[in-house]
């Protein structure tokens, strides 16, 4: 359960610095793409930032709960799970959507490597 719990960790703390550098980049971002007409851009820049939180949350909210898993809560698994689930939804969207981008991978593979532990990870037994 031990390695599970770390994996997690790991795993949550990824995802946050994956959605951290996602927001970072808006400024590079605009720049590209300050050619599209104004309702464009402000749709386009929402989505992007709504992407980059909506990557961070999920990270967050497994890393805070992380410590129920240590006392054998299983609504802190379920909730972890839940977060991977979605995580691995998004991050197999963005591969189909952006198969160039290598960003789009790794949020997958973190997804997958969030995934597989709170599946197989025991608590309240």
């Amino acid at each position: 359960m031990k390695k599970f719990i770390i994996w997690i960790n790991i795993s949550s703390i990824a995802l946050v610095l994956l959605g951290i550098i996602h927001l970072a980049a808006v400024p590079v971002v605009i720049k590209m793409f300050s050619n599209l007409i104004a309702e464009q851009f402000s749709t386009f820049l929402f989505m992007y930032l709504t992407a980059g939180i909506g990557t961070i949350l999920p990270g967050l909210i497994s890393k805070m709960q992380v410590q129920g898993l240590k006392k054998g809560n299983k609504t802190s698994r379920n909730t972890i799970l839940v977060c991977s689930v979605y995580t691995v939804f998004m991050g197999a969207g963005a591969v189909i959507l952006m198969a160039d981008n290598p960003f789009a991978y790794l949020g997958f593979v973190i997804g997958i490597s969030l995934l597989i532990p709170s599946m197989l990870i025991r608590v309240g037994e």
